[in-house]
């Protein structure tokens, strides 16, 4: 009996580590697999090379079927944090027309980005609002954060996203500033701030994102458009734009549950 149970316990070791060596050795190709079902053919990383766990390939963003972002990544998996049921991957980018690092860790309804620094096409945005493609931005997109994290419990940490060259292809306008948006989180409240680095069309406005329950969010602010206001005319009718007394005004009044990050119902 006693010989049974160590043969046995040699076995079950045997099959333990050969379950390891297939994990540890599996193919990029699985990352891709896995991007693929999680982003709904969205997202995808094509010509992978490396495993799953150390890697490299292109990844490639489409929004409407046409690709928005295409940039040469590596990736590495740190397995310490399959002990807390999260995952955690750091991400570098190789090309440097859209240089990118960032440390993300997923687990259930959670997400926390750290030491971000991102910069995607502007059109990569319409991946979370097909709509934005028509006025087709133009410029680039540079997301920072030292810190952030994301739950059903709301938003802790922050993020600055700052629009370098701003212009609408579509519109015909050209380049108009570089503007910046600041979100800073509070659990159930987040702030935001809108404000202008450069440019001749001044942007300023502030407002607040409760992020629990249906997730309601108000911003309110002002234009100022400078030599620009007869090129913007047709922007501000559209979008209900008001000028008093030489300011234009403007109102956000919408909805973006965190529960739609999670794809839970809210």
């Amino acid at each position: 009996m006693r010989i049974s149970r160590r043969w046995l316990a040699y076995v079950a070791a045997g099959l333990l580590g050969f379950l390891l060596f297939m994990l540890i050795s599996l193919p990029a190709y699985w990352a891709d697999w896995l991007l693929q079902r999680a982003g709904q053919e969205m997202v995808r990383i094509q010509e992978p090379t490396g495993t799953l766990w150390n890697g490299a390939g292109t990844l490639v963003v489409r929004s409407l079927g046409q690709p928005v972002l295409q940039s040469r990544i590596a990736w590495s998996i740190q397995p310490q944090w399959l002990f807390t049921g999260k995952l955690g991957v750091h991400i570098t980018s190789r090309d440097s027309n859209t240089p990118l690092k960032a440390t993300l860790r997923l687990g259930y309804r959670h997400l926390a980005i750290r030491d971000v620094d991102a910069t995607l096409p502007a059109g990569a945005i319409s991946v979370f609002n097909p709509a934005v493609s028509l006025v087709a931005p133009a410029g680039r997109l540079q997301l920072v954060s030292e810190q952030a994290t994301l739950t059903p419990a709301g938003l802790d940490g922050n993020l600055q996203l700052t629009w370098l060259g701003a212009g609408a292809s579509m519109s015909g306008l050209s380049e108009l500033g570089d503007y910046r948006l600041v979100v800073t989180g509070r659990g159930a409240t987040a702030e935001l701030k809108i404000d202008t680095l450069r440019g001749d069309v001044g942007v300023a406005a502030q407002g607040e994102w409760q992020t629990q329950g249906a997730g309601p969010l108000a911003l309110t602010g002002s234009i100022a458009p400078g030599s620009r206001e007869q090129a913007l005319s047709p922007v501000f009718t559209m979008m209900n734009i008001r000028n008093i007394n030489g300011q234009y005004q403007w109102a956000v009044n919408s909805r973006f549950p965190v529960s739609r990050v999670f794809g839970m119902t809210p």
